[in-house]
């Protein structure tokens, strides 16, 4: 049964287009939650954070998968906690739960997204342009997991040896 299917994004995704709230409400000591306005605190896989609101707007569970849709688009992180989206970013939350899978196939087709952006300095996508794009998956989300846990395996290694270069740079 390793059977791939074509589908649109929203077929398998719930997307969660981020609001800002009032910059009144945003903060460096820690108050309330973390907040992401795009992509500019984004890290190899999860996003630090040094911004947060107390109030939320819009909201990105833990484990979700987070992707700028402003300048630039398509770049992908997984947040570690729950975090409030600003306008340059959003949520998208696999229907079956496969979060991690359904990051490295964002980054699979980040690049597809990328030619759907609009605007004449900085670009950006909608929520139509992520409900719409084509995506090709296995059917069966064993399959699923086990490509994003070979994936992961590899990340790991990279982020491993990106330690050892830096600890020799040192």
């Amino acid at each position: 049964m390793n059977e791939w299917k074509k589908n649109c994004l929203s077929d398998i995704a719930e997307v969660t287009m981020g609001q800002s709230p009032k910059s009144i409400y945003y903060n460096k000591e820690s108050k309330g939650i973390p907040f992401l306005q795009g992509n500019r605190t984004f890290g190899m896989k999860m996003p630090i954070f040094d911004t947060y609101t107390t109030h939320i707007t819009k909201l990105a569970k833990a484990g979700d998968i987070i992707m700028s849709v402003r300048a630039p688009v398509g770049e992908v992180n997984i947040t570690p906690s729950d975090v409030c989206l600003g306008r340059g970013v959003c949520s998208l939350r696999m229907k079956n739960n496969n979060q991690e899978f359904l990051y490295y196939m964002m980054k699979y087709y980040a690049p597809k997204l990328i030619k759907k952006q609009s605007g004449t300095v900085f670009g950006s996508i909608n929520k139509n342009d992520i409900n719409n794009l084509e995506i090709e998956i296995p059917e069966n989300s064993n399959i699923q997991k086990k490509i994003a846990q070979y994936l992961s395996i590899i990340d790991e290694k990279i982020d491993l040896n990106n330690k050892i270069n830096n600890n020799l740079v040192a």
